[in-house]
């Protein structure tokens, strides 16, 4: 495991340590009040600080920093214009909603959207129909966290052997399981450990744990976004240069292949494990691996694979860039013979052998 992997474990292990020191807290809190208003309203305790920061962690979720950058990927620097509508979203939610719910809320004694809307209309239907609209919507909100925190962990424990052992483990569980075997190992363990999580420190420590959390998360990603941000400009050169560099970016291609060995000289009958997102050089070519792949030996010089999910990665400079780090050690290259079945080439979602599609 490289010195960067073993650096973000050691961050995300802390992090997560303090979520849950933060859940023992509000729980500790809580403790001889009121329980309704404590578990669900944090006993409206809460100051200004404390309420935008967790409006904006709330607000900035996981389609910020997952979804939309990968329409970014997608569909280019246009799609800014999109999401700009957020920076609206905040100051007419609460410059013009926001304090008449409050003074409603209390005034009702309410806990819930849905039971402040049926004290200002006196109707329980205006109630009924707020909570179906809100869990309906609250499903694809919460699908698509869940769905980033999967995706997240997978890729931050993608190097990690007991990982790799584990997702193994999930795979061989899970094959038989119509439906769930769809999904990749990787993500179901990933999207487990995270849900757990999740519903452990939210349920110990209740609505003041999730402000809590959600105040040092909103404080780590303001950080974060401000040091990523200059620390990615410095490492392509500029804006200018970025944006020069993705002009002449061709959109990869996704297809199947089977991998083999030739070069495999021992005698064991062990299989060899390759994770997800292993770089496979062959012929010129580069290729990226999308799920993991398992190399069963077939004879005493070789080892083939199933058909596994491969990248095949089509700009020049990029398959130049990416050869030189291959020969300079930077990248290692496992020597293996990829063979992509033609029939399963997947054109990317837009601008399939386009250059110049991210801008």
């Amino acid at each position: 495991m490289s010195e960067g992997s073993t650096a973000a474990l050691l961050t995300f292990a802390g992090y997560t340590i303090s979520v849950f020191i933060l859940a023992i807290l509000s729980n500790r809190i809580g403790k001889g009040k009121d329980f309704a208003g404590e578990y669900f309203l944090g006993s409206r305790s809460f100051g200004v600080w404390a309420f935008a920061l967790t409006f904006a962690a709330t607000n900035a979720s996981g389609g910020s920093f997952t979804g939309f950058p990968a329409l970014i990927y997608t569909h280019g620097w246009t799609l800014a214009l999109w999401i700009a509508a957020y920076m609206v979203m905040p100051l007419v939610s609460m410059a013009l909603i926001g304090k008449r719910m409050n003074q409603i809320a209390r005034k009702t004694n309410a806990l819930t959207i849905p039971e402040v809307l049926r004290a200002r209309f006196e109707s329980s239907a205006v109630g009924l129909v707020a909570t179906s609209l809100l869990i309906f919507f609250m499903f694809f909100y919460l699908l698509a966290q869940f769905k980033a925190g999967g995706i997240i962990l997978s890729t931050l424990f993608g190097d990690e052997p007991l990982f790799q052992s584990a997702v193994s483990f999930v795979s061989q569980m899970t094959m038989n399981i119509p439906w769930v075997n769809q999904a990749e190992p990787d993500y179901l363990l990933c999207l487990m450990l995270f849900a757990g999580a999740v519903i452990i420190y939210v349920v110990y420590g209740g609505f003041r744990a999730v402000v809590w959390t959600d105040v040092m998360q909103g404080i780590v990603m303001f950080l974060g976004v401000i040091l990523m941000l200059g620390m990615a400009l410095w490492q392509v050169g500029g804006l200018e240069n970025a944006t020069r560099q993705l002009e002449k970016m061709e959109p990869p291609v996704h297809a199947t292949a089977s991998l083999r060995d030739w070069n495999d000289t021992s005698t064991s009958n062990v299989d060899q494990t390759y994770p997800k997102g292993t770089w496979l050089f062959d012929s010129g070519q580069v290729y990226r691996l999308g799920e993991q792949a398992t190399l069963s030996p077939i004879g005493k010089h070789s080892g083939t694979s199933q058909p596994v999910k491969v990248l095949i990665i089509k700009t020049p400079h990029e398959v130049k860039e990416l050869n030189a780090k291959r020969e300079s050690g930077e990248i290692a290259d496992p020597g293996l013979t990829v063979s992509v079945h033609r029939d399963s080439y997947e054109p990317y979602a837009f601008g399939h052998s386009r250059i110049g599609t991210y801008v």
